[in-house]
């Protein structure tokens, strides 16, 4: 066979070759919804420039990488408020898991002589408020009345009393009454009592007290505290 027949021959061959390449690109192409990179695969098998799907490549990494920062964007402020949500949600329960407690004030009856007593726990300090009532002899008597711890919400709590009746070793009858009705009662002197009771938030409470023998002076110290939960 002349050789110059041989050329032809391959050159038909490489030609059919070629055809035969685009057509199963585009066939895969069609399969695949036919993008982009597809088409270009097609026109560097088709023309054997290979540059051209190398330019569409690149060009498809440069958007994918686009997407790729968006998606992670989209990620981390997801993520971040997911974050936020969780913190919030946990702080919400930890602060109902705390005792949710006050000390109410006299609004009305005997006024009390008020202190402070406060109590250091490494930086912070931890202050609290004791009501003082003189009752300097036999039959002397106090009538307090203290008013509601209000709530948003109405609960159930409970009402705490610490007593100390001191001078002269004397000793004071007490009562604390809700609603007309009695919740708590007892006599206390020089050794620090305490007392508790139901009460429900925004119900007043009625302290009275009475002093039990003796002909000197008497200092009554209450510390009242309501918390519920």
């Amino acid at each position: 066979m002349p050789w110059e027949l041989i050329e032809r021959l391959s050159w038909l061959a490489g030609i059919v070759g070629a055809v035969i390449a685009a057509a199963a690109a585009w066939m895969a192409a069609r399969a695949a919804r036919g993008t982009m990179r597809d088409l270009a695969l097609i026109v560097s098998v088709a023309t054997d420039k290979p540059e051209l799907l190398e330019a569409v490549e690149a060009d498809a990494r440069r958007r994918a990488e686009v997407v790729r920062r968006r998606v992670r964007g989209v990620f981390v402020t997801a993520g971040v408020a997911f974050l936020v949500s969780a913190t919030g949600a946990v702080l919400g329960v930890l602060l109902a898991l705390l005792p949710d407690s006050r000390q109410p004030r006299v609004v009305g009856g005997d006024l009390p002589r008020t202190t402070q007593d406060c109590s250091s726990a490494g930086e912070a300090s931890v202050c609290v408020l004791d009501d003082h009532w003189a009752l300097p002899a036999d039959g002397a008597k106090v009538s307090a009345r203290y008013e509601g711890v209000r709530r948003p919400e109405p609960k159930d709590g409970t009402a705490r009393l610490t007593l100390r009746a001191q001078g002269c070793g004397g000793s004071v009858r007490w009562t604390a009454s809700v609603a007309g009705a009695v919740a708590a009662s007892g006599v206390v002197g020089e050794e620090e009592a305490r007392a508790e009771f139901p009460v429900r938030s925004g119900v007043e409470f009625v302290l009275d007290a009475e002093r039990v023998g003796g002909t000197c002076d008497v200092d009554l110290r209450v510390r009242p505290l309501v918390s519920f939960g």
